[in-house]
C-alpha cells in the first residue's frame, strides 16, 4: 500500500546555519506574543497556531483551506513543531528538494546528493566542489532556493504545500528579535 505523500511544511530557521540560538524558549514566547502560536498541543509534541497566524503567514491562491484544528476526520492541520536544537548543522531536503546552486558560477549541481552526504557527516570542515567551476564551500552554505536548507534549530508550520504560504515580514522580525538580531530565512519540504 502507498504512503500518502507528505503535504509538506513552511521551516523557518537562522539565516547562519551554525547559529545555535541561545534560548529556544525565548523564541517560543515571542511567537506566543506576536499571536503566531497559542498553547501546546494535547494529542502530541507541538504547538497550536494563534489567532494572528493568518496575518503572520501570507498564503498565495484564490482562497486556500487551511485547518487549524485536529477534528474527528483525523485529517493533518496545521500546527508548530520546534525541531532541534542540534549539536551541529543539518541538512533538510525531501522530495521537492532542487539541485543546489554553486555561490561562485550559480549553476546547479545535478550530481550533488553523494558529495553532500560524505560531507555532512565529517567533523573537519569538509567542502564540496563544483563541477562546473571548481570552486569549493561549505555544504551548509548552498543555495537550494528554498526547497532546502540547513541549521541546528527549526521551526515547522505542518501541513504546508510548498510555496503555498510566505511568512510576513512581521514574523520574519520578531523571530530576528528573539535571536538577538541573527535574521531568519525560510525554505519548504515535503517528505
Amino acid at each position: 500500500m502507498n504512503q500518502p505523500l507528505h503535504t509538506g511544511r513552511l521551516v523557518l530557521t537562522p539565516e547562519d546555519p551554525y547559529l545555535l540560538p541561545d534560548d529556544p524558549e525565548a523564541i517560543l514566547t515571542k511567537l506566543h506574543e506576536i499571536g503566531l502560536i497559542e498553547g501546546a498541543l494535547e494529542s502530541g509534541p507541538g504547538y497550536l497556531l494563534g489567532e494572528h497566524f493568518m496575518q503572520l503567514v501570507t498564503f498565495m491562491g484564490c482562497s486556500p483551506y487551511i485547518r487549524l484544528q485536529a477534528d474527528a476526520s483525523g485529517e493533518p492541520f496545521c500546527h508548530l513543531l520546534l525541531d532541534g536544537p542540534y549539536p551541529r548543522p543539518k541538512l533538510l531536503c525531501g522530495t521537492n528538494t532542487q539541485p543546489p546552486r554553486c555561490e561562485a558560477c550559480r549553476k546547479r549541481l545535478i550530481e550533488w546528493r553523494d558529495s553532500f552526504e560524505s560531507c555532512l557527516t565529517d567533523n573537519h570542515g569538509c567542502k564540496v566542489g563544483c563541477p562546473h567551476c571548481g570552486h569549493r564551500q561549505d555544504p551548509f552554505t548552498y543555495d537550494f532556493r528554498q526547497s532546502a536548507g540547513c541549521g541546528r534549530l527549526f521551526l515547522f508550520v505542518e501541513n504546508i504545500f510548498p510555496q503555498e504560504a510566505i511568512p510576513s515580514p512581521t514574523l520574519l522580525t520578531a523571530l530576528e528579535l528573539a535571536c538577538i538580531g541573527h535574521p531568519w530565512r525560510y525554505f519548504y519540504q515535503q517528505i
